[in-house]
């Protein structure tokens, strides 16, 4: 299998990587999932689910010097946007059968399998999805490629967010996204993909008549490929709120609600009392 998609969790999220999981099977995607975790917890627990066709990586003492730095230097969340492009690379410099590299947050729910449109593509190194409200990328899904252009763009990627990966704005830079709108001008085959069903979001959802028919959930005229519920935090098993100033209501919406808390009983059977990791008091 030549493709992987790889995500970071934290104890406080593990519930949201099942989801993805659960997601990945159910769309049928071929691809090798990489779940890296940022604290032995998460990954204890992870490695005890057993999650068929899943490499659950110990990420919780970084090895590089400067990592450890910024571990003790930054938030979490400002940490886990450092890791995203040192978690790709340690996946094409561990694993030479990886030929490309979904990055995928694990806030992201597949409807369906991304690979269907990635495939049509004739020429990339890189793939970028946008915001939808603006035409800046987002970090919540991105894709490289094992060729010179992508391996180039991924290393310069990390040296950025390892420089300057934070949670404000800053010339036009937040966390890793800024420096992903730079990779066009400094190399080849960098590919916006704007389908309106790639990286659907609460900030986004408003430009779009989202309905179901037949089962199969559609943005306009166009397949619902995956949700982001970027935000999306649970304050107990059955209510959620979101960080986002938007109305987080609808099919999509209640149906990955119903997922997290499948996970968190799933979760709460194997480890009682882990779930006090993910309510929120927002």
């Amino acid at each position: 299998m030549d493709t992987a998609i790889c995500s970071l969790t934290s104890k406080s999220r593990v519930h949201h990587i099942l989801a993805l999981y659960e997601s990945m099977m159910k769309s049928n995607i071929k691809a090798q999932l990489f779940i890296f975790c940022v604290d032995k917890d998460s990954y204890f627990i992870l490695k005890k689910m057993e999650l068929h066709g899943t490499n659950i990586i110990d990420f919780s003492e970084p090895e590089e010097a400067v990592l450890k730095g910024i571990k003790n230097e930054r938030k979490q969340n400002e940490y886990c946007w450092t890791l995203k492009p040192v978690a790709l690379l340690y996946i094409f410099d561990n694993y030479c059968t990886i030929d490309q590299i979904i990055y995928a947050d694990g806030d992201i729910y597949f409807f369906a399998d991304p690979m269907v449109l990635i495939k049509r593509i004739k020429r990339w190194s890189v793939i970028l999805t946008t915001h939808k409200i603006n035409e800046k990328a987002n970090g919540g899904f991105v894709c490289f490629r094992r060729d010179k252009n992508g391996l180039e763009a991924l290393n310069w990627w990390k040296e950025q967010c390892i420089s300057w990966c934070y949670a404000y704005n800053d010339n036009g830079n937040f966390g890793d996204q800024g420096h992903l709108d730079k990779l066009k001008r400094l190399y080849k085959n960098v590919y916006y993909l704007k389908h309106p069903g790639m990286n659907t979001a609460p900030w986004n959802q408003k430009l779009y008549d989202i309905k179901v028919m037949d089962g199969i959930i559609y943005i306009n005229d166009f397949r619902l490929i995956f949700f982001h519920f970027s935000g999306l935090r649970m304050l107990d098993k059955e209510a959620y709120t979101t960080c986002w100033k938007y109305d987080a209501k609808g099919f999509v919406y209640d149906y990955y609600i119903e997922v997290l808390r499948k996970k968190i009983n799933e979760i709460e059977m194997l480890s009682p009392g882990f779930s006090q990791y993910f309510f929120s008091d927002l």
